[in-house]
């Protein structure tokens, strides 16, 4: 375990213990989807979900991560990439970041996210949801629903995963 990952459990641990409350699929009204985002900050397909979410009457949030130094696309309350610039040298995000994340609760956390990546573990971990789902990764206890495959070119699979078990479970 390298110096950023005991850093990074570190933080876990001095974390508040949570109460997760399952959220029926219908009434959900708030969304933060985390994602990877391409190099060129497109994200066509992070947006394409986002377009479908709100068409269920959701209010969607993107939070992205790109691993570059140098981040091109504004800040906006509804659409946010994140970089290299916004976390410290052991990889911790810097306080205004977490500030900005934790400025309102989410009813339900999407982690897209298709590889271990530190900075959007540490926004899962920060981000104020009722509940979290994501892909099953390796020593990520950080979500509620974990997601058992492996992973793919593109995240589409694992969000219509989420969301097929969201609402099969409900159901039940």
């Amino acid at each position: 375990m390298n110096i950023k990952e005991k850093i990074f459990a570190y933080y876990r641990r001095q974390q508040p213990a949570r109460q997760a409350i399952f959220p029926k699929y219908d009434e959900v009204r708030s969304i933060l989807i985390l994602f990877e985002s391409d190099m060129i900050e497109k994200n066509d397909l992070i947006k394409s979900i986002r377009g479908e979410l709100l068409t269920q009457d959701k209010d969607v949030v993107l939070w992205g991560y790109c691993d570059k130094k140098d981040i091109n696309t504004a800040i906006l309350p509804q659409y946010r990439i994140v970089g290299r610039r916004d976390f410290n040298l052991l990889g911790a995000p810097k306080e205004e970041l977490i500030k900005d994340l934790q400025k309102r609760p989410y009813d339900l956390l999407i982690d897209l996210s298709q590889h271990p990546i530190l900075a959007l573990r540490y926004l899962a971990m920060y981000a104020r949801a009722d509940f979290k789902a994501g892909l099953s990764i390796h020593g990520t206890d950080l979500h509620d629903l974990l997601i058992s495959t492996p992973a793919q070119d593109s995240p589409q699979f694992l969000y219509t995963q989420i969301v097929k078990y969201l609402k099969m479970i409900q159901t039940k």
